[in-house]
């Protein structure tokens, strides 16, 4: 966990430049063997979420124009596909989340109370939370994404 810190502490020093298609990224920087290795235990995955919400804390204290949007997405239940996001605005942030192909769906899932207190937001956090189906000719997968944006 104190190399996470590091690592994310890192990515998040400054405030983005380099934007390619509208966003900057950092997928989350620990080794997937581990990540699945924790799915069951809840405790070092919140641990995991919350160095996340750190790191995205941080961008947004270093964000100048509120134009641009720090995201926070935490694929559950793996974390696989977790990252840090910061897009140059509302649109393209709007274009990431439309996913209705045949490969990948996003569908819309409600945001209640219990799912909320998972992650002990603060207030000024927008949350949307769907159901991911992706899915080629080897490989279908089901799953939950949730962007935390500010």
């Amino acid at each position: 966990m104190k190399w996470l810190r590091l690592d994310i502490a890192e990515q998040t020093h400054s405030f983005p430049t380099t934007f390619h298609d509208g966003y900057w990224h950092s997928k989350i920087p620990i080794d997937q063997s581990f990540l699945l290795s924790i799915e069951e235990n809840s405790r070092i995955q919140q641990a995991v979420i919350e160095a996340m919400l750190e790191g995205g804390a941080r961008l947004v204290h270093l964000r100048e124009d509120k134009q641009y949007r720090v995201v926070v997405l935490i694929d559950l239940p793996t974390l696989w596909q977790s990252e840090l996001l910061v897009f140059e605005s509302d649109a393209r942030l709007k274009v990431f989340m439309e996913r209705d192909t045949s490969e990948q769906t996003w569908t819309s899932l409600p945001v209640d109370s219990m799912c909320l207190q998972r992650f002990n937001l603060p207030a000024d956090v927008e949350v949307h939370r769907f159901h991911e189906r992706i899915q080629d000719d080897d490989y279908t997968y089901s799953g939950e994404v949730w962007l935390l944006v500010q």
